[in-house]
């Protein structure tokens, strides 16, 4: 990132709380590119690691099946080691990780869906929130204009999809962050992605 762009960049994270919704805020990433992006969403993802690994204390399939599982760290920490490489979209490695995690957060999904009627229903889906955050940020990285546009007839709708990058993921993890820390408030989601972006 040329140095204009940085101090851009820079003078945007710094900006006020109140000048603009925390959404606007979110969309407004995308104009410096997919890199921004998904380290704005690893930062989200690096913070939901400890509540996915607390889990529902008082469900033992969930801690047996989800909260034990190691895959969301080492998935962030093939993401940091792409971004550490500039490595391209496409990258095997990264994508074999995306894929595992989509199975245990889908599967997790399924599960807290299925268990809705038994007790620690708010920690099972605090905890797949978590893990959905930490999804998103890989699947951020994944994001490509051709995947992304592929089934979109329309051209404007395509060059605009295409320009915002994957804002979409981004804002999702924002929320299911949110969601699985619940007392988190938009300062705080702001100051996690003023931090990773430094």
């Amino acid at each position: 990132m040329a140095t204009g762009e940085s101090d851009e960049l820079q003078a945007y994270l710094d900006e006020a709380p109140g000048v603009r919704p925390l959404s606007d805020w979110i969309w407004g990433l995308s104009r410096w590119g997919k890199g921004v992006l998904v380290r704005a969403g690893l930062a989200i993802a690096g913070a939901c690691v400890d509540r996915w690994r607390q889990g529902a204390p008082r469900d033992e399939g969930w801690q047996r099946h989800f909260a034990s599982s190691t895959q969301p760290e080492e998935a962030l920490s093939a993401l940091r080691a792409w971004l550490a490489r500039g490595a391209p979209p496409g990258d095997a490695g990264l994508a074999s990780c995306t894929a595992a995690l989509r199975d245990l957060i889908g599967n997790a999904e399924f599960y807290d869906d299925e268990a809705s009627s038994w007790g620690a229903a708010s920690e099972r889906e605090q905890a797949a929130a978590s893990g959905r955050a930490i999804l998103m940020a890989l699947e951020a990285s994944q994001w490509t204009a051709e995947r992304a546009t592929e089934d979109i007839p329309d051209e404007a709708e395509r060059q605009a999809i295409a320009r915002s990058g994957p804002v979409p993921e981004l804002w999702e993890a924002v929320r299911a962050y949110r969601h699985a820390l619940p007392d988190c408030s938009e300062a705080t989601v702001r100051e996690l992605i003023r931090n990773g972006l430094r």
